[in-house]
């Protein structure tokens, strides 16, 4: 009679402990990297001349989309903010903890993997942010 034994502990660096590391810090890194967009742009902002507040402010909106839902600059006000920002930094959680979810149904799983289902989904947000500013620009007639 044969009996299996599992080993208890995870290698270090192995296959188990990178799906982990994936599941477990997925969101986080998303929320990092939109965090990351949201201080270039803020950072743009503060330099002098016109084309870095453009490119600021898009860089801005690619870190938080939210701000334009939420009617920033239009209408600005802390409340208005304070949703933009938790409302984004939730709504990139959950995508980065989708793709690290989706990346890790594979056998062998790591950050390349979690960056290739990323991706598309981020992409994805920031053409969506771009067109609705390009929309709200043409109702506002700034085009």
């Amino acid at each position: 009679m044969q009996t299996s034994i599992r080993a208890t502990k995870i290698v270090p660096d192995g296959i188990n402990a990178h799906r982990t590391l994936v599941r477990q810090r997925g969101g986080l890194i998303s929320v990092a990297i939109a965090a990351g967009l949201t201080l270039i742009g803020a950072i743009l902002l503060w330099l002098p001349g016109a084309i870095f507040g453009v490119i600021g402010y898009l860089f801005i909106n690619a870190g938080l989309p939210l701000l334009a839902l939420t009617g920033v600059p239009a209408i600005s006000g802390t409340s208005r903010y304070f949703i933009a920002v938790i409302g984004s930094v939730a709504m990139w959680w959950v995508i980065g903890h989708f793709a690290a979810m989706r990346a890790t149904r594979r056998a062998i799983a790591g950050w390349p993997e979690w960056r290739r289902e990323f991706q598309p989904l981020a992409i994805g947000v920031w053409v969506g942010t771009i067109l609705a500013l390009v929309v709200t620009a043409f109702v506002l007639g700034a085009l």
